[in-house]
């Protein structure tokens, strides 16, 4: 998503929210799509396009997957998820659910690195170009 909405723009940039550990208890039915865990990475952020609100990004990852390299999801800060993700040779999508929150639009994935799970929602802020005259790709 970081790489469609560059086209929109001329920077994009994350502002990390919260980033911490989390029981399976916290995640409430995203505990459905992911495997039993003795603690979840959790990061939360606001992705702008030319400092304007376009993305909340939620990144939920069992312990589990923050193995080997992959460690490195828990220091990516202001890296946008993408970029890491898609610098792997090794990810796979399991699915994606696109639907709407009220008025805005929504998808949920859940991915795999080298065959292990993430789930990373995100909503899609009114200021998003998905929103401009002929410009609904989200998939």
């Amino acid at each position: 998503m970081t790489r469609r909405f560059e086209r929109h723009c001329g920077r994009v940039h994350v502002e990390p929210q919260r980033e911490c550990f989390v029981t399976r208890d916290q995640l409430g039915e995203e505990a459905e799509h992911l495997p039993d865990s003795p603690r979840y990475w959790l990061r939360e952020i606001i992705l702008l396009g030319d400092n304007q609100p376009w993305l909340l990004g939620r990144t939920v990852i069992p312990q589990e997957t923050l193995t080997g390299p992959d460690q490195a999801l828990v220091d990516l800060g202001t890296l946008p998820l993408g970029r890491y993700l898609f610098s792997s040779g090794e990810l796979t999508r399991d699915y994606i659910h696109m639907g709407r929150q009220d008025a805005l639009w929504a998808r949920r994935s859940r991915l795999r690195l080298a065959g292990k799970p993430l789930l990373l929602t995100e909503l899609f802020l009114p200021a998003s170009p998905l929103y401009a005259a002929g410009s609904a790709e989200i998939a």
